[in-house]
């Protein structure tokens, strides 16, 4: 696969700024700006890997070889080794084709409880998240600039939940969508986690890479 749609070189930092829009609720889109700063090549349990910073203070280590990039560590700051993953989570896989297909485990990110504490569902729900490679030649605007060739890769989770007393539990879908693109990664991606108004607030998260 190489680094051609998800590079990974020492020492570059990707700045996103994210726009959180929470709904049923009064509250405006929370806006921030997340950094991911690449480090590696490094050492772990006998593998050559890569790392991902997160500015919330997690590094992910990832696996890059033919078949594709996949995490097998997360990292918190606070500790002092990394800790594998149940199992390797696919990041993108090849070919790199309209039509490759794979899957994983995700969580809950934006539903949260009104009422109910912990808020965040996260810690408590687990969903198989199927993803596809829907388009190879997309086009995408980011305050960067225009990006041509560019991968969306699609994904698709459903989880059922207890939304209100009048409709009772929902199959609720979990959408992820991802653009990366030719040089540059990962240019923009968007979370869609809507509910129906009652005990739950879902929303949208969108991400553009600002340099």
């Amino acid at each position: 696969m190489g680094n051609e749609w998800f590079p990974l070189r020492d020492g570059e930092r990707q700045v996103y700024e994210v726009n959180t829009q929470t709904d049923h609720t009064d509250q405006p889109p929370v806006i921030e700006r997340w950094t991911l700063t690449t480090r590696g090549p490094a050492q772990w349990n006998g593998q050559s890997l890569m790392r991902r910073h997160h500015s919330a203070g997690v590094s992910y280590w990832l696996q890059v070889d033919e078949a594709g990039v996949r995490r097998v560590a997360t990292q918190a700051d606070i500790d002092e080794a990394p800790s594998a993953d149940p199992e390797p989570l696919w990041v993108i896989r090849t070919p790199l084709a309209v039509g490759t297909e794979w899957s994983g485990t995700t969580v809950p990110y934006l539903i949260m409880r009104r009422n109910e504490h912990p808020r965040e569902l996260k810690y408590t729900h687990k969903a198989q998240m199927n993803w596809r490679i829907e388009a190879t030649d997309d086009v995408v605007e980011t305050p960067m600039g225009k990006h041509t060739p560019c991968l969306r890769v699609v994904g698709e989770a459903q989880i059922t939940l207890y939304t209100d007393a009048v409709n009772g539990f929902t199959v609720v879908p979990l959408i992820s969508r991802e653009w990366y693109c030719r040089g540059m990664g990962l240019v923009r991606f968007e979370r869609e986690e809507r509910v129906p108004r009652g005990f739950l607030t879902g929303g949208l998260l969108t991400a553009e890479r600002v340099r």
